[in-house]
């Protein structure tokens, strides 16, 4: 499954590019941890800082860490004494939160004046793929209401940040899982999977 992630976090790394290297990151919902792996070897950050609530994956990201200077915990918000981070992302997880505002307030005190989070989200009223699956799925994940994507950018804002968007530039994305339905998923990662970003300011 982490696999299938690479192409879109190569393109999340490559939105943000040199302003990367040597800086320090905070991934939320870092699962099994590929992303800051990738994130150490290609992008040449300082270290990176991630969070789960899932104990499995955490204990599997940590096996996998090797001598990178990567550090992971299990917990469902910026684990206690975390701060002062450069950069932080997340891929897919804001549609599973009940409370945006106090996670976006929870990622603010993490970052340092002028630090950004970068959020990659799919999951919003927006999408007619997100919609089918959050229909079906939500029951049994207990998940909250699917969010449209200004009521996203309100809540951040609300919290103190600077908001901006973009789409990703994925290029060639890969077939396998995406067909039947190729045109449908083409439409999906290349006009409603947004990269959102957020930014405390300098003086805040």
């Amino acid at each position: 499954m982490q696999d299938d992630h690479v192409f879109v976090w190569k393109a999340m790394l490559d939105g943000v590019g040199a302003d990367l290297v040597g800086r320090r990151v905070l991934e939320v919902g870092c699962n099994r941890g590929g992303f800051l792996r990738l994130a150490i070897d290609g992008w040449a950050i300082a270290g990176g800082w991630g969070y789960d609530p899932a104990a499995a994956a955490v204990a599997d990201a940590r096996r996998l860490t090797g001598r990178r200077h990567l550090h992971f915990e299990v917990a469902d918000t910026v684990p206690d004494g975390w701060r002062g981070f450069d950069a932080a992302f997340s891929h897919e997880v804001l549609y599973l939160i009940h409370d945006l505002r106090a996670h976006a307030e929870a990622v603010f005190a993490a970052l340092a004046p002028g630090g950004s989070y970068y959020a990659v989200i799919g999951m919003h009223t927006g999408s007619p793929v997100a919609v089918d699956w959050h229909r079906t799925h939500a029951p049994e994940l207990a998940l909250p209401a699917l969010y449209d994507i200004d009521d996203v950018v309100v809540s951040f804002a609300a919290a103190g940040y600077e908001a901006a968007a973009s789409r990703l530039n994925l290029g060639f994305i890969p077939t396998a899982g995406h067909v039947p339905g190729l045109l449908e998923w083409l439409d999906y990662y290349n006009e409603t999977k947004l990269l959102l970003r957020f930014t405390r300011p300098p003086s805040r």
